[in-house]
Formats: C-alpha cells, sequence, structure tokens
C-alpha cells in the first residue's frame, strides 16, 4: 500500500515540475554568413519573452520578443571567421539558441565617384585579427599599401584617385591571409574635369588648362574661354589626361568661364572653372628719363568704363580716358620731373577703384643733359640733371676730374650747374654727375678734334748763316696762329735731317718767338729746326718742313789760327828790317 501510495506521489510530483517549465521553442538564425553590418534574423522566439542576444559571449543586444516572433541584430566589427551567437530569453539563463555567424571581409569606400584627384577614403573590414600587409588597389594597380588591422579586423586608408579615363574603375583590398577574390569589389566612378592655373589674373596672363577622366586617347579636345575657343585640336593621353596653355584674351573685368570637350566628352559633361580677370596696367617702356613719353595700356576695366585717370605715385598725370566694350584703354603721358628708382603707376574709374587694379612700376633713371654738347676748350658747359636722389650733395666731373663741388639736387632729384671746358683732352670726353647715395648718370662732350695750321718758318731762313764765331744763341720765329682752344707751340733743334738727335725740344711755347738760352747756344755746324702750333685740347698741326741754319763762318780754332797767323805776319813784318843787309853809303864827290 504504501509502495502505490508513494508511486502516486511521484507521478504527481513530475506532472507538477512539467507544468512549470518553458514549452520548447524551434529557434533558427539567417544568414549564417555574411559582412559587418548585415542584418541578421532570429525567428521562432517565444512572444513577449525578454530576450538577450549575446556575440562571442558579450551581450549585443537585449529586448522583448515582438508578436513576429522574430528578433533582428546587426553584425558588429569583427574578425573575419566564425563567431559564436546565443540568444537567451527568460527565465534568465534560459540559452534558446546557439550558433555559429561566419564574418566576410569587405571595404566601403568614400565617395565612389568623383573626378582624378578626388581624395577617396576605404574602410576595409572582417579582415582577420591584426591582419598585416593590407593592400588597396584601384583599376588594378596598388594605391596604397602596409596596412595592418586592429583586433576587429578593422582598417581605414585614404587614397587619391590617379589618373585615369572616366567612367567606373575596381577598388578592391587584400591583406597577408585575406585574398582580393574573397572582397567583394567597389567601383569608384571617374567624371571628367579641368584644372587651370592661374585662377586670376590680368588679361594677357598665360593659363595651363589640366584635363583629366577623359576618354582614353580622346581627339578633337578643345578649350573654351567665355564661350570662344581658345584651343584646340588636342589629343588626351591613353589615361585620359591632356593639358594645354592659352592667354586670357581681352575681356572686362570679373569671372569668366573656362571650359572643354572632346569627341566623346561635351562640355556639359565638365564642371566649369573660372578665371577672374582683375584689372591691370602695363607700360612701354617699363623705365625711363624725366620727359620721356610713356605708353600706358589698361585691360579687365569695366566695358565702355569711363572717366579713367592715371597715377603716378598717387598723382593723376592723365585723365578722360575711356575703356573699349571689352574693358581695354591706352594712353600716354610725359614722365614728369621726381627721384631716382621705382614709380607706382596706377588707374581707376568711375566704377573701378585703384585697389582693384593690379598696379605696375615704372623705375626713373638719373639724366645729365649737356648744352652745348661740343664746342672748345673754355666755352661754358652748362650740365642738367634729372632722376637723382632728392636733396643730396652731388659732383660734377670731366673726364674723371671733379670740376664742381658744393652742389644739391632739390626735392625732386634735379640740378643745373656750369663750368668751362677745361684743357688737356680732344674727342668724347665724359661729363658725370654723382650724388652721396651713388646714384649716377653721365653725357659725352664732344672737345674740337680740329688741328690748328702749320705755322711758316720765318726766321733763320732755310740755309741761311748766323753767327760769326764761336757759340751762338740763335733766335728762331715763326708766324702766330690761331684757334678757338687757345695754342701754344713746340721748337726742336738738330744736327740731323730726320731729327734723329735732339739737341733743343721745347713743347709749349707761349710766343711764336724763341732765342736759344746761353746753355743751348750752338757751336759752328749745320742745323735743323722746325716748329708745330697745338691747341689747349691737344690738336696738333703737322711740324714745319725741317729749316737748315748754318752757324758762325769760322770756328774758333781756325779764328784762332788766323789771328795768330795775322799776328805772325805783323811780328815778322816789324822785325823784317833787322834781318835785311843794309844799302852801302854810296859816297859823294865833292
Amino acid at each position: 500500500m504504501r509502495i502505490k501510495v508513494f508511486a502516486l506521489a511521484l507521478i504527481l510530483s513530475l506532472f507538477s515540475s512539467l507544468s512549470l517549465v518553458t514549452p520548447v521553442q524551434a529557434v533558427g538564425m539567417t544568414p549564417l554568413q555574411g559582412v559587418a553590418g548585415t542584418t541578421v534574423t532570429i525567428s521562432d522566439l517565444l512572444v513577449g519573452a525578454s530576450y538577450v542576444v549575446r556575440w562571442g559571449g558579450t551581450s549585443h543586444k537585449e529586448g522583448i520578443v515582438p508578436s513576429s516572433g522574430d528578433v533582428t541584430f546587426t553584425v558588429p566589427d569583427a574578425s573575419g571567421g566564425g563567431h559564436v551567437v546565443e540568444v537567451e530569453t527568460s527565465p534568465p539563463g534560459t540559452t534558446v539558441f546557439t550558433g555559429s555567424f561566419t564574418v566576410l571581409p569587405s571595404i566601403g569606400i568614400d565617395p565612389s565617384s568623383g573626378t582624378v584627384g578626388a581624395s577617396v577614403t576605404v574602410t576595409g573590414k572582417g579582415f582577420a585579427a591584426a591582419e598585416g600587409s593590407v593592400v588597396i588597389t584601384y583599376g588594378g594597380t596598388n594605391v596604397k599599401t602596409g596596412i595592418t588591422a586592429d583586433d576587429n579586423g578593422s582598417c581605414s586608408a585614404t587614397f587619391v584617385v590617379p589618373s585615369s579615363t572616366r567612367g567606373s574603375h575596381v577598388v578592391d583590398a587584400s591583406g597577408s591571409t585575406t585574398d582580393a577574390a574573397d572582397v567583394a569589389d567597389k567601383t569608384f566612378t571617374v567624371s571628367p574635369k579641368i584644372s587651370i592655373d592661374p585662377v586670376s589674373g590680368r588679361v594677357g596672363t598665360s593659363v595651363t588648362v589640366s584635363g583629366t577622366g577623359f576618354a582614353a586617347a580622346e581627339t578633337a579636345v578643345k578649350v573654351t574661354y567665355a564661350g570662344i575657343t581658345v584651343r584646340t585640336g588636342m589629343v588626351a593621353k591613353n589615361d585620359g589626361s591632356w593639358n594645354t596653355t592659352f592667354v586670357v584674351p581681352g575681356s572686362t573685368k570679373g569671372g569668366h568661364t573656362v571650359d572643354a570637350s572632346g569627341s566623346t566628352t561635351t562640355a556639359s559633361d565638365v564642371a566649369d572653372v573660372t578665371f577672374t580677370v582683375s584689372p591691370g596696367l602695363s607700360v612701354e617702356p617699363t623705365s625711363g628719363y624725366v620727359g620721356d613719353e610713356i605708353e600706358v595700356n589698361g585691360s579687365g576695366f569695366a566695358s565702355n568704363e569711363s572717366g579713367i585717370k592715371v597715377t603716378i605715385d598717387g598723382v593723376v598725370v592723365k585723365s578722360g580716358i575711356t575703356a573699349d566694350a571689352e574693358g581695354y584703354w591706352e594712353t600716354s603721358f610725359t614722365l614728369p620731373t621726381c627721384v631716382t628708382g621705382a614709380h607706382a603707376i596706377d588707374s581707376y574709374g568711375n566704377t573701378t577703384v585703384a585697389t582693384d587694379v593690379s598696379d605696375t612700376t615704372l623705375t626713373v633713371l638719373a639724366q645729365v643733359v649737356l648744352s652745348p654738347k661740343s664746342g672748345n676748350v673754355g666755352d661754358n658747359i652748362r650740365v642738367k640733371g634729372t632722376g637723382f636722389s632728392g636733396e643730396k650733395d652731388l659732383t660734377v666731373s670731366y673726364d674723371r676730374v671733379t670740376v664742381v663741388t658744393g652742389l644739391s639736387t632739390d626735392a625732386d632729384g634735379n640740378f643745373s650747374t656750369s663750368f668751362e671746358a677745361p684743357k688737356g683732352k680732344s674727342g668724347e670726353i665724359d661729363v658725370t654727375a654723382t650724388d652721396t647715395k651713388g646714384v649716377t648718370a653721365s653725357a659725352i662732350f664732344t672737345m674740337e678734334t680740329t688741328p690748328p695750321d702749320i705755322p711758316r718758318a720765318a726766321s733763320p731762313k732755310d740755309g741761311s748763316t748766323v753767327g760769326f764765331i764761336g757759340d751762338t744763341k740763335v733766335t728762331f720765329d715763326w708766324t702766330d696762329v690761331s684757334d678757338p682752344s687757345g695754342v701754344h707751340y713746340a721748337l726742336e733743334v738738330s744736327p740731323q735731317f730726320d731729327f734723329g738727335i735732339t739737341l733743343v725740344s721745347h713743347t709749349d711755347l707761349k710766343n711764336s718767338k724763341y732765342t736759344l738760352s746761353d746753355a743751348e747756344a750752338l757751336s759752328h755746324g749745320d742745323y735743323y729746326w722746325r716748329v708745330q702750333a697745338i691747341d689747349e685740347a691737344g690738336n696738333s698741326s703737322e711740324w714745319t718742313a725741317p729749316a737748315l741754319v748754318k752757324v758762325g763762318y769760322l770756328t774758333v780754332k781756325t779764328f784762332v789760327i788766323i789771328v795768330a797767323a795775322v799776328v805772325v805776319v805783323v811780328i815778322l813784318l816789324a822785325l823784317l828790317p833787322r834781318f835785311l843787309p843794309r844799302k852801302p853809303e854810296r859816297w859823294t864827290w865833292a
């Protein structure tokens, strides 16, 4: 009886415990593999029960099972390979599902389209934990290497889109354990693009246009500026790139569209770029002297703009100018007095302000002007200088010899002075002005180069004899010569016709007559003499023809001999009677 009661109690207890157990659920998971971010569905859960989804033993998502009985979760960033997925429901700790989800490698790119040169970020997931040697390829070519995934198999890198033709290009990745074939490709779509350098400037600026993303070897590529073709006939390279240059044509200030097209690429396919024209000036010449005529051209002003003025260092030098329909104008002005160096040339008009205009520079040069520019020794030379430093001491030199001191320039770098042309040199001579800041300028004074007339030998005549005996101080005389620069004479006396030996030489005789000094007295003999005129500028006449002069009739020795002979004769004549026999006395007979 006890056994029956115990058996009955045991059966009742089993039924009681069975009534408290949660019914067994047929839970399933789909899909079983995918990339990070994949949505996974756990189905056939007990409606209204609380649940916890665990990924690799860590709580990943919690909630209440909805009326559909299905719970979804997103695959987290995780390394490639299998990961345990568990689902627990109430009561807590009740595991209703255990399975495995295989994470596949993947990449994402941002952006997925653009132009050559764009920066693209590639994000990799599902690679092996800490996988090294990850490489990113673009069109099959490595564009980024040496990447290492983190412990979750994630990595990120950025590359610049290389030159490539328009259209789609495959972006892929691989690593030390992950094959490129395991990674789903991504596509980057290239659009055609042009760039210009510079992007702003004046009319006449040389602009380089570079095109990328055109079709491979595309022909009939052309460039337009404000709708006008400025370059044509280009052919793209095999990678769809090309480049050319053009000169900005006459156009008004502001932005102007630069575009391009080709045989298969339309202008609408290419994003426009803008070249901004700024008003600018050019001058010709870029350097000059006070008083020079300076040409000025303006471009990039408003169409038909009026009231345009030209300034130098802010001072108006020309006004009343009107631009044409393309904003171009031209004028000229006389360079006013100003100091040496660079001066800003600017302009403005009724709508264009001076600060909008690209300034240009005119360099003022120092200059010396002489009056007269040629002449004779002693002439008064007037010197006028411009373009020197302002209010600085200044000197003037003639043939590198200072002739004017104590002079200063005015505030505008001008000066004026005069001096008498010095003697000593003929021909072209530098007259130089130099201020204390080192600014210098020269002009040429041409000193007369006409030689004076040849004087005529007057005395002694050719072949004449002067003196009687002993040394003779001969007096030489010749005709006077006149010259605008003044004149002096040179005299030479030689015992030789060719003047190979010179006994007497004078080169600066003021008068046309000269008497030999005691030391120069000539002894008996034949001599030749000649004379020439030399003006104070150094110009010389020809020598007169050599003239023969005979000095003395007798030498001293001869004279002494003759005198001695005469004396002897006289003495002999006086003594002769003493030695002659006397005549006998004649007897006279008485």
